[in-house]
């Protein structure tokens, strides 16, 4: 066999490699599910890993029933598999593809910065609103259909945090030890045209409060500002805080 001849061969056969690859992705993919969307195959909705709810008019309805031990909620027509790579309900605490937010819980989300790294400044989501990885306000209305994109159940953080006490800037940017802009609070008229900005001097931490010019907001994504209502200050959010202290 002429070398051109073998070349050929093993260019062929590592095409056909990354073909199946790909395809057992996009069927483990679609396997899994999201959280709290009902399958077409199944007429059920995963609500946690190992937890399903029966589905109506395509919304999840009670009651919550458990797969046997050992196995897990699946989008497949065979609901429970002993397969752990095929599990819904693990998109929580992960970045979404805008590198926006990703949420924590049904109701608490963490801003990602621009990274695909949530950051320490957590929120909540307002009354009857939930998280959604997909929803660019980052909480949607439960009321209007929005499903949250982590589980319904086992949900430690879906209650009201405490607010804590109000940093100032120093006292924040020492806490978090990064330098770069940081929103400071999530009220429209006010605190969404504010920002903290972060600098290390002489080994030390220190932050400034800064005000965005005219009629425009502080985006925490580019860390600049411009005439757009940023997600953080949207109706759905309820507050910002960086663990348990409140930014404003």
């Amino acid at each position: 066999m002429h070398l051109p001849c073998i070349a050929t061969v093993q260019l062929c056969s590592k095409m056909l490699r990354v073909l199946v690859l790909l395809l057992l992705a996009i069927g483990v993919q679609d396997c899994r599910g999201d959280c709290n969307i009902c399958s077409a195959s199944s007429n059920a909705a995963c609500v946690s890993e190992t937890q399903f709810m029966f589905c109506e008019d395509n919304l999840p309805i009670q009651p919550i029933n458990s797969c046997p031990s050992g196995s897990y909620c699946t989008a497949q027509e065979a609901i429970c598999q002993t397969d752990s790579t095929m599990r819904s309900c693990n998109s929580c605490f992960t970045c979404n593809e805008d590198m926006t937010h990703a949420c924590l819980g049904v109701r608490t989300f963490a801003l990602c910065l621009g990274t695909f790294t949530p950051s320490s400044i957590t929120g909540s989501c307002a009354p009857n609103y939930v998280c959604n990885l997909e929803n660019p306000n980052i909480c949607g209305s439960a009321s209007s259909g929005s499903q949250a994109t982590c589980p319904l159940v086992d949900d430690e953080m879906s209650t009201t945090l405490s607010p804590g006490s109000i940093l100032d800037p120093t006292t924040y940017c020492r806490y978090i030890q990064k330098a770069g802009r940081f929103p400071y609070g999530n009220t429209l008229e006010t605190t969404c045209k504010e920002y903290i900005y972060c600098y290390l001097s002489a080994s030390s931490w220190y932050g400034a409060l800064y005000y965005c010019p005219g009629s425009t907001y502080f985006q925490p994504t580019s860390q600049m500002c411009n005439t757009s209502i940023p997600i953080t200050c949207t109706s759905g959010v309820r507050n910002l805080q960086l663990r348990n202290l409140r930014l404003s």
